[in-house]
């Protein structure tokens, strides 16, 4: 079940670590001598290497250990964020000067306010910590500040000027810390630290992500909402075993627009809560970007139309009359019945419970019906009135000889079951659903689910056969 938020992310963690020169038109080699190709690192410096991103040195080595200084990172954050460092206005930084190296990148960063310097000083010369890294990648990508997430660095300090710019980083799986407890926010960034960190921002580059905390809940998962899930538009990681939750990224795939609903999970009182948004997946400058946004259901519900050839009529209804739950007839406008020679199919644009009266000229059948709306599709549920089923040998392919109520979810059972004349006879007990397991006389066997519940003030029911227990 499956969120992530900013299209420039990606670019942005790629700075957050560490410092790599760009290398406007070099063409760097395939594979440096002191660059372990095997690891995340190494393979992302081969990756930008590559691609003329970054070069190594002379001598051919990478150095990957080397630090970067602010100059250099200034360098490489107006080349990601393609700033025109050409016409300029100077920033009067005390220690920097037109003509000196990476002037224009410096200025072009101070113009665009994502860097100010110090007392009037920018110190292009000094290393640049990660903490600063962290600054000048939210600034400079724009990305909104994410204060309501917890981060397990025990060397950030609450209130600190780099904490709600790490706390970003971290809410967008930018950076993970130098260790799981720590993020080293006075430690210098080196260059092979800067490559990996590129690498997974252009991997999670358009991403949008959402957390069980913003929700107030413990936990989250996600389901694709409406009659076609949006699975061709955007689509998220889940751990097959469990799909529980702090955080959801929600990755784009094509560009279009889907339905998605995060669905929260509160441990002491174990209750759900559904949060339902529009995932807009558009191309900007050539990359896909993912926005969500936040909607109330009712305004994009889907009605799903009820094929009634399939809904246990015993005929092809050509007229259908329908009653609220308080014997009221329910308006035209509200429903939609259209019928042919070979099926017939019926909507109905309201919630709640029904009865249905369904006639072809010669036959008529009474059923009730409950309206719903789930992950933004309104759909029908057809029931049967009755307050007692049989099922003979001719319903189960052979003659019954014995039937066994299953557990299911540790509710009590909802019928009483019994054998009659070769016959399986199901009554309600109460509102709910239960599992019969039916043996034949020569060892045959067969699994019933059944659901009744009173609708319109009668019992109404719907069930279903199976061979084998594990496909309920």
């Amino acid at each position: 079940m499956k969120n992530h938020r900013f299209y420039q992310i990606a670019m942005a963690s790629a700075l957050v670590t560490s410092a790599i020169v760009i290398a406007p038109s070099a063409t760097a080699a395939s594979v440096f001598p002191d660059v372990n190709a095997s690891t995340e690192e190494g393979k992302a410096i081969i990756n930008l290497a590559g691609r003329g991103i970054i070069s190594g040195y002379p001598d051919g080595t990478f150095k990957p250990a080397n630090l970067i200084t602010r100059s250099q990172a200034a360098k490489i954050l107006a080349g990601i964020l393609k700033l025109d460092t050409v016409h300029v206005k100077n920033p009067n930084f005390k220690d920097i000067k037109p003509g000196d190296e990476n002037y224009g990148a410096i200025a072009a960063l101070a113009n665009a306010g994502i860097i100010s310097g110090s007392n009037g000083y920018f110190y292009p010369t000094k290393n640049i910590t990660r903490g600063q890294m962290s600054k000048m990648i939210v600034k400079g990508f724009h990305l909104p500040i994410t204060n309501g997430v917890d981060i397990p660095f025990n060397d950030v300090k609450a209130g600190s000027e780099y904490e709600p710019y790490i706390k970003t980083l971290f809410a967008n799986s930018i950076t993970k810390g130098t260790t799981p407890t720590t993020f080293g926010p006075q430690s210098n960034v080196k260059r092979s630290q800067l490559a990996s960190f590129v690498v997974r921002a252009e991997n999670a580059q358009g991403n949008s992500t959402v957390y069980a905390s913003q929700f107030n809940q413990d936990y989250i998962f996600a389901s694709y909402g409406g009659i076609k899930p949006a699975e061709d538009i955007f689509t998220w990681d889940e751990d097959e075993e469990d799909y529980l939750t702090e955080s959801i990224t929600i990755k784009p795939l094509k560009e279009g627009t889907g339905k998605l609903v995060i669905t929260g999970f509160e441990e002491d009182t174990q209750d759900l809560k559904d949060f339902f948004y529009l995932v807009h997946v558009k191309n900007v400058n050539g990359k896909l970007q993912t926005t969500l946004q936040e909607v109330n259901e009712g305004d994009y519900v889907e009605n799903l139309p009820l094929n009634l050839s399939e809904s246990g009529l015993n005929f092809v209804p050509t007229e259908v009359s329908i009653q609220t739950a308080d014997g009221q007839a329910l308006s035209p406008e509200l429903y939609n019945f259209k019928s042919t020679n070979k099926t017939a199919t019926l909507s109905i644009y309201k919630n709640g419970q029904y009865t249905l009266t369904f006639s072809n000229g010669t036959q008529q059948q009474t059923m009730v019906a409950d309206v719903d709306t789930y992950d933004f599709v309104r759909s029908i549920d057809l029931y049967q009135i009755t307050d007692e089923l049989a099922f003979s040998n001719e319903d189960l392919s052979f003659e019954p000889t014995s039937v066994a109520l299953e557990k299911l979810n540790f509710e009590p059972a909802a019928v009483k079951a019994s054998i009659k004349e070769n016959k399986v006879n199901v009554t309600p007990l109460a509102e709910g659903t239960s599992i019969l397991h039916i043996t034949g006389k020569n060892g045959e066997t067969a699994y019933l689910y059944i659901e009744f519940l009173k609708i319109a003030n009668k019992w109404a029911t719907s069930y279903e056969f199976m061979d084998d227990q594990e496909e309920f």
